[in-house]
């Protein structure tokens, strides 16, 4: 089996008393995509947004959420340090209204990093990694909101790992762009893999099968199934999996 990097134990998030997902347990391997699907109302991006405590002033999250040993769902956590450390890219593209340049060193700014050689290295290193820099090398002072969306969308993906995490999350991170930009990120998911792990909510069922590694599927706030993609979609265990695939549900 891979190595883990992040693992949730019997994972629970109500709103109020309401509860929307029920003991959720899984490992994500690292260096590899996985995707939670599922109809809307599953659970997924609750999940999602529970492993960087996203959740935090809206839920009531219990459960485990481990993290290089370390259990970060406890009170006592640095969550400002596990933010850095696992990123999240919105289903908008949310640039911020300042320059492409500012947009990608964000973070660092707000970490204190001033030296202009580091700066600049990481933008031009990250703008590389998200599959931007040679649309945009030239323009680094004009406004980010000048770029088109799926450009937007992979800019706010350059401003996540300029802080260099470990784990990116991304919920429906494509659904706002058209095909070419869509196919660009999912290029770029595959190739970023090598240095992070991505765990990704989605609707598009083409999309988990072209780039996730391992599919989990969720119904109703409980998880049904996990397993390698290719297993999920051609050969599900659980009927419910079954059924949501070939559209009886979602």
């Amino acid at each position: 089996m891979e190595k883990t990097a992040l693992e949730v134990k019997n994972l629970a998030v109500a709103y109020g008393t309401k509860k929307v997902v029920e003991q959720v347990s899984l490992k994500f391997p690292a260096h590899q995509i996985t995707a939670l699907i599922g109809a809307s109302g599953s659970g997924k991006s609750t999940v999602l947004r529970s492993l960087n405590r996203m959740n935090d002033d809206l839920a009531t999250v219990t459960g485990e959420i481990n993290f290089h040993g370390i259990d970060i769902n406890q009170p006592k956590a640095n969550v400002y340090r596990v933010r850095q450390q696992i990123g999240m890219v919105f289903q908008q593209p949310t640039p911020f209204p300042l320059s492409i340049y500012e947009n990608v060193i964000y973070g660092l700014r707000l970490a204190g990093e001033k030296d202009r050689q580091v700066l600049d290295a990481r933008v031009e290193e990250s703008l590389r990694q998200a599959a931007l820099w040679n649309e945009v090398k030239d323009q680094l002072n004009s406004s980010a909101l000048a770029l088109s969306g799926g450009q937007q969308q992979r800019l706010c993906i350059a401003r996540t790992l300029a802080v260099r995490p470990e784990i990116i999350l991304m919920d429906e991170p494509t659904s706002a762009l058209d095909p070419v930009s869509t196919s660009q990120i999912e290029d770029t998911l595959v190739q970023l893999k090598e240095q992070l792990t991505i765990i990704m909510v989605t609707h598009n069922m083409q999309q988990a099968s072209r780039s996730a590694d391992w599919t989990a599927f969720m119904h109703q706030g409980h998880l049904v199934e996990f397993n390698k993609t290719a297993e999920i979609f051609m050969n599900p265990q659980e009927q419910q999996t079954a059924d949501y695939l070939s559209g009886k549900f979602g």
